[in-house]
């Protein structure tokens, strides 16, 4: 009988071992700090500015099995600082007002595993992104009729995220430090802009973007690590096609009909800040 139990026990001990290795496999974390944003627009004339939002991400990693595991993370920007955007026309400025910029963000990947902690990912990504601008000052003659008061455009898009993972998946591998890196380009599948002057007309407007981030960390105590991030990120929206709308002044009158677009752009961010992870 004892016989058995001993070889009960030898079988079972594998189990009970894989049990543990996969409790201390994966993790969660919460980042705080700022991003830095520099827009442009492209259009009959030419915007600029630059922002800087608080911002959080939170989120986690976990394990499927050998070969896969899957993440997701949420990130927001909130109590936004205003700033001055600044239009140019032939080099001239024409107008400046005042620009505010919220974004909310949440990605999911999973991940393949290769060999010495590479990982291929893909997954979709919501971001709802929104631009309020006010205060408009117009330096020329005519001044600018079409956008007075404060208003509000907003973009809802979804992506097809594609890239590498550099991860060892764990914060129990014996070592200190935790290393983690990834690269991504994120592919259109639907997006949507809405402006407040425009309040009957949805403008199709897709993008593309690239990121890189990088994340550092050290062990505090077990299971709990406290470091830095930083990502750079690149997105371009392509301009969308016309649409026929109402409006009390029209910009670009055409066949006795008001047709508006959502112009071309480039958005630079920067987030950085602290991170804990757990």
């Amino acid at each position: 009988m004892k016989k058995y139990a001993g070889l009960a026990l030898v079988c079972l001990a594998p189990t009970v071992v894989a049990g543990e290795m996969d409790d201390r496999y994966g993790y969660s974390y919460f980042t705080m700090g700022v991003e830095n944003v520099s827009y442009e627009e492209s259009g009959a004339a030419h915007s600029s500015v630059n922002l800087l939002n608080p911002v959080i991400n939170t989120g986690g990693l976990y394990r499927v099995n050998d070969d896969f595991d899957f993440s997701i993370d949420a990130l927001a920007t909130f109590s936004p600082a205003n700033s001055e955007e600044e239009w140019r026309w032939n080099g001239q400025v024409i107008q400046d007002n005042e620009a505010e910029y919220l974004k909310t963000a949440t990605n999911i990947l999973l991940h393949y595993k290769l060999e010495n902690n590479w990982r291929l990912v893909a997954g979709p990504s919501l971001t709802y992104q929104t631009f309020t601008r006010y205060g408009v000052k117009n330096y020329t003659e005519q001044g600018n009729k079409y956008f007075m008061g404060t208003w509000e455009e907003t973009t809802t898009s979804i992506f097809a995220d594609l890239g590498v993972v550099y991860d060892d998946g764990t914060l129990f591998s014996g070592n200190k430090w935790h290393i983690s890196g990834k690269a991504l380009v994120g592919l259109p599948l639907y997006s949507q802009t809405s402006s407040t002057q425009f309040s009957d007309t949805n403008f199709d407007s897709h993008s593309i973007r690239t990121s890189l981030e990088g994340t550092v960390s050290y062990e505090i105590m077990e299971g709990l690590h406290l470091g830095w991030f930083a990502m750079v990120g690149f997105e371009k929206r392509l301009e969308s096609d016309s649409h026929v709308v109402s409006a009390t002044y029209c910009n670009t009158m055409t066949d006795g009909q008001c047709q508006e677009y959502v112009t071309e752009s480039k958005k630079a961010t920067l987030p950085e800040g602290s991170v804990a992870l757990y």
